[in-house]
């Protein structure tokens, strides 16, 4: 399974419940070798996938996440280097300057701009 095939799945779970038998079928037409029980195991290993009677779901990682919480509320319009957030971020928060340029790279709110400066959009 590529991390392409998982993202995948991920944004066909964003849009509405998705039961285990189309997701598996999804992933085999994307190219997976994976079976139906392997499938349901990486689901299973995933934290913000949940499942239910076989039917399974993903909830926005931008509300779990303590990292993309603070990045949100310390970005402001003028683009910052992302080692710059490290030492900005709340006690407990721990992560990397590329941790950081790929939650912007992938949340609407934010803009990486060059290789590792981030700003709100």
């Amino acid at each position: 399974m590529t991390p392409e095939i998982i993202h995948q799945l991920l944004d066909r779970m964003q849009s509405q419940l998705r039961p285990l038998d189309e997701l598996h079928k999804a992933a085999m037409a994307a190219g997976s070798p994976w079976s139906q029980d392997q499938v349901a195991l990486l689901l299973d290993c995933i934290p913000n996938v949940s499942e239910d009677d076989g039917v399974y779901t993903v909830a926005s990682q931008e509300e779990e996440d303590p990292a993309t919480k603070a990045l949100l509320g310390l970005a402001t319009s003028t683009p910052m280097p992302a080692a710059s957030f490290i030492r900005k971020m709340p006690k407990g928060v721990v992560v990397t300057p590329p941790a950081l340029c790929e939650i912007a790279r992938n949340h609407s709110k934010l803009e990486l701009v060059g290789s590792n400066r981030i700003r709100l959009k």
